[in-house]
């Protein structure tokens, strides 16, 4: 699938809307979330609309009516353009370009309703896709210096780096006065030298500082290597990950959301691919680079989300559920990002598996009103939780969870309030996944089946 600028959006009916672009709505924030402008009789009443392709397109597809000059202009495009500064740099041509760019997914086109069924261009901005990739495009149609001299700045920095040797030696094979390309064998995985500069750049300023046991922040990283705090772009930091072979939330100290899955999934942008059905033993993806770019194939039957890493890890290395679901760790109460994900895979069954105590139920149930549809517990039986080994509480912290448990005895999905109740009558008491793995694990095919 691919994800489009329309999520979240209604569909609105204008008059004479260009060819392949639709209107949608342009909610407002308000104390319970995202409004809609309503007239007296509460219909729909938009000011103003955006708009945005009518179906989704590539992640980034220029349309051919551009010259390289004015994708240049649009790309360098921080925030928004006024209307009136794109009248003046494009004159003639203005509608057509912004038109064009509009359908092939670019920009968004703000405008004024006017008289309920008109409208009026007033401002525009990148969408999410190209401005995460308006960097790498930027270098690339700006040109480079000679290519050999650039080959031999790059091979300089890896030189002192063991790790990059092979690497090293892929790139001294191009001869003399080739163009810059990136070798077919390179482990980062792209095929776009912009993002291969930036991430053989980064890998060795990382293996230089890892050798002597020292770590960075993603942006620290970016700022020696890449030379801007802010230049990480999803498809970098994927080929830097291909390329060290660690994921990149492990590699940097990183407050973004990284999700963990292994399955049959694919994530393809700007010239990388990550193939969660083939990673070892998982491949860890950012959960807002996902959603708002690149193209997503996702073949499994259902997600199986595990909330701790050790039975995750288990389960992706010990059975072959991986094969038609897609595996996913929830990583305890589960991020803003991970929920939206789930949020876009609308067609796919949901079910978990927790710790049985209260925060487990909590946890269950948090996730599915976060994600507005049910969740399917696996393996979370009163009658499992009553024959497994509790795990050591202090006093305090068993009466927390003692009180959480009676909350959810009421809050809880209907599926979980057995398993709160027995809680309640074990005063507070729990057992942990890691427990009941070994009996567990072998039993999900067939729990999942059932499910």
């Amino acid at each position: 699938m691919l994800i489009s600028a329309a999520e979240g959006r209604m569909e609105i009916y204008l008059r004479n809307l260009p060819e392949g672009t639709r209107a949608v709505t342009v909610p407002r924030n308000g104390s319970d979330g995202p409004r809609l402008r309503l007239d007296q009789k509460r219909r729909i009443n938009p000011a103003e609309v955006d708009l945005i392709a009518r179906s989704s397109v590539p992640a980034f597809a220029p349309p051919t009516e551009l010259t390289r000059n004015e994708l240049v202009k649009i790309l360098r495009t921080r925030t928004f353009r006024q209307w009136g500064w794109t009248q003046k740099q494009f004159g003639d041509r203005t509608w057509d370009i912004i038109t064009a760019l509009v359908r092939a997914g670019g920009i968004a086109l703000r405008c004024d309703v006017v008289n309920a069924l008109d409208y009026e261009p007033k401002s525009w901005r990148l969408t999410q896709p190209w401005a995460d990739l308006a960097e790498d495009h930027l270098d690339e149609l700006l040109g480079m210096r000679d290519s050999d001299v650039v080959r031999a700045e790059l091979s300089q920095k890896m030189e002192p780096i063991p790790e990059l040797a092979h690497e090293r030696e892929l790139l001294l094979a191009f001869p003399q006065g080739s163009k810059l390309t990136v070798p077919a064998t390179s482990n980062t995985g792209t095929d776009r030298w912009s993002v291969y500069d930036a991430a053989v750049s980064a890998a060795s300023v990382w293996w230089s500082y890892t050798a002597l046991g020292k770590r960075l922040s993603a942006k620290e990283l970016a700022a020696k290597a890449l030379r801007g705090s802010k230049r990480w772009t999803p498809a970098r930091m994927q080929a830097f990950a291909n390329l060290i072979d660690l994921p990149f939330d492990e590699a940097v100290d990183k407050p973004d959301t990284e999700v963990r899955l292994r399955g049959p999934l694919v994530w393809s942008v700007g010239g990388v691919a990550a193939d969660a059905s083939r990673a070892q033993p998982w491949v860890s993806l950012p959960a807002n680079g996902v959603l708002s770019l690149g193209v997503v194939r996702c073949e499994a039957i259902g997600i199986f989300l595990i909330e701790n890493s050790d039975t995750f890890e288990r389960i992706c290395t010990q059975t072959a559920l991986s094969d038609s679901w897609l595996l996913i760790w929830s990583k305890g109460y589960s991020s803003t990002g991970l929920a939206e994900l789930l949020r876009s895979f609308s067609e796919l069954q949901l079910t978990i598996w927790c710790d049985l105590d209260a925060h487990g139920i909590q946890i269950v149930t948090n996730l599915t009103n976060r994600v507005g549809r049910p969740i399917r517990p696996v393996a979370m039986e009163p009658e499992l939780f009553e024959s497994g080994v509790k795990y050591l509480q202090e006093p305090d912290d068993q009466k927390a969870n003692l009180k959480l448990a009676e909350r959810m005895k009421e809050l809880a999905i209907t599926d979980l309030r057995p398993l709160a109740e027995a809680i309640v009558r074990a005063k507070g008491a729990g057992c942990e996944q890691e427990s009941l793995s070994p009996q567990i694990v072998p039993l999900l095919p067939s729990l999942l089946r059932d499910a």
